[in-house]
């Protein structure tokens, strides 16, 4: 009988084998998956439990500044200058709600992505100390000038400027929350098409991946380790129970982070990467120690019965021999050549 499996964070039931890579609702981690027993009635999760700030924050202006551009447009329309007095009310609460926006946002990027570098988060606190700032210009020059936006001149173009701005703002806050938010979704598979898994043959793969010499390493769709065999506990010097839930950030030097995560996000999001399974890649990568070495390894692209990425997986062995070897050949042909050019 499959086995029926809960998430903590928003009360999703999973019926399979194992819980989903992340919950298809909110998109929590696997890890927030608890397995309900037999004859257990799913566990009720309270609103206090599953309040988050930061949507709420971020919804208000969201609303608010749609209809506050419509309330402007009516004005301008019929001359009713109710219109636009609700339109700046509506904007006063808009402005007001966004530092908790920026607050709670910046709680949740050091929460749940552990303060990852990636541009993405770096536009949202842009475009949010933005609308702040717009805000506030839009509202002082309201009351400085109640007629401002009648008046004409050089203010009211200030004022136009800003209350657009203001909405190009909300427009691209909620276009990149989305791609935070679906990035983490994955499609509930249908367990009847499900393959028939292995017996014999599916433990040699297992004893393969985690007694091969290489790495062999794996990570979801949101860039956390969950696979991580006796290789990369030996190249790493981590142990399994130590990797497996962590972030990529664990084996990638910092200044590489933030070029690696933009790179992340747009194959999770196109579904395909340019690299090939057959091709072999060389990069710095960093140990449990803090030391640098030269990683060579090849990737593959896991999905599931959709076609949908659910993760990647990595082979990658410790090449730093071998490219020491390399640089004292290429230098030793060097001179070589220069005391020919010398002859």
């Amino acid at each position: 009988m499959p086995k029926r499996w809960q998430c903590s964070v928003c009360g999703y039931v999973h019926v399979g084998e194992r819980p989903p890579v992340s919950c298809p609702v909110c998109g929590a981690d696997r890890a927030k998956f608890v397995l309900l027993e037999e004859g257990n009635p799913e566990k009720g999760l309270s609103l206090l439990s599953t309040f988050k700030v930061h949507p709420v924050a971020a919804h208000f202006p969201g609303g608010l500044l749609p209809t506050a551009a419509f309330l402007w447009l009516l004005s301008f329309l019929f001359g009713n200058p109710a219109f636009e007095a609700a339109a700046l009310w509506l904007v006063m609460i808009a402005t007001a709600v966004v530092p908790v926006s920026i607050c709670s946002g910046f709680y949740d990027w050091q929460k749940h992505h552990a303060g990852r570098k990636a541009a993405i988060f770096y536009k949202k606190i842009s475009l949010s100390i933005t609308l702040l700032i717009l805000g506030v210009v839009a509202t002082a020059l309201r009351f400085a000038s109640p007629t401002v936006a009648v008046d004409g001149g050089g203010r009211y173009w200030l004022y136009l400027i800003a209350v657009l701005g203001m909405l190009c703002c909300v427009i691209m806050l909620g276009h990149y929350g989305s791609i935070l938010v679906t990035q983490g979704f994955e499609k509930t598979p249908d367990i009847s098409k499900q393959p028939t898994l292995l017996t014999n043959e599916d433990g040699w793969y297992k004893s393969l991946v985690a007694q091969a010499p290489e790495a062999i390493l794996a990570a979801d769709q949101g860039g956390l380790i969950r696979i991580w065999n006796h290789g990369a506990e030996r190249i790493f010097g981590t142990p399994a129970d130590k990797a497996i839930g962590q972030s990529l950030d664990l084996i990638i030097p910092e200044n590489l982070r933030q070029r690696h995560w933009e790179g992340w996000g747009k194959v999770m999001r196109i579904g395909e990467s340019r690299y090939g399974t057959n091709e072999l890649l060389r990069v710095p990568a960093i140990r449990a120690d803090g030391s640098r070495f030269s990683a060579e390894f090849s990737i593959v692209m896991l999905k599931d019965g959709t076609g949908t990425i659910s993760g990647v997986a990595a082979i990658l062995r410790d090449v730093t021999e071998q490219w020491e070897r390399e640089k004292t050949l290429k230098s030793q042909l060097e001179i070589c050549r220069n005391n020919a050019k010398d002859a």
